[in-house]
């Protein structure tokens, strides 16, 4: 092999180490803080799945008929120190309705979790009343941007109505974020 496509290999190489995530991350905690007569998430949990790894695991209820009257939008908050003191944080998913969501969005993450769930499949919406499953999910690092801060993430997911301001539906999922090989 010559010295050129070595160098192209190694150069390569670096650089897909540098896309990489350098931190791992796990599940902490989930709560429904309202909502329930919409969706219901209060048979889903986090729980230990081994010594070193928390899974998702539980069932979600959709109770009314997700379509395009909903928006739904996320926010992220940051705890340096994992003490529950968070400050918001630019990262956020703005406002989209559930059909733009689910035909768009939802295409970037669906590859994740179509192995572990029965959510709904890209494109699917308006999406019925139903009983969703959520099987021992593993979050993957890779989801997320390349660099993020260490310490415990909390992201807000909103949901309301097109014209209103109320929040109709608010879940927080709470994420750990640490040096790779830590867990």
């Amino acid at each position: 092999m010559s010295l050129f496509y070595r160098s192209v290999l190694l150069l390569a190489t670096i650089d897909s180490l540098q896309s990489l995530p350098n931190y791992d991350v796990m599940f902490e905690k989930i709560e429904q803080l309202n909502g329930t007569d919409l969706i219901e998430f209060n048979n889903i949990r986090v729980r230990k799945f081994n010594r070193t790894v928390s899974v998702l695991d539980g069932n979600i209820e959709l109770r009314a008929e997700a379509n395009d009257k909903y928006v739904i939008s996320i926010r992220s908050a940051y705890s340096s120190k994992g003490n529950n003191q968070f400050n918001e944080y630019p990262m956020k998913l703005p406002p989209q309705r559930i059909c733009e969501f689910f035909n768009t969005t939802w295409r970037e993450y669906y590859p994740y979790y179509n192995e572990t769930t029965n959510f709904p499949e890209v494109g699917e919406c308006p999406i019925t009343p139903k009983m969703f499953y959520v099987k021992n999910h593993i979050l993957d690092g890779s989801v997320f941007p390349p660099y993020i801060p260490k310490g415990l993430w909390r992201l807000s997911v909103f949901g309301r109505l097109v014209d209103a301001d109320e929040v109709l539906i608010c879940v927080d999922v709470y994420i750990k974020v640490v040096d790779k090989g830590i867990f």
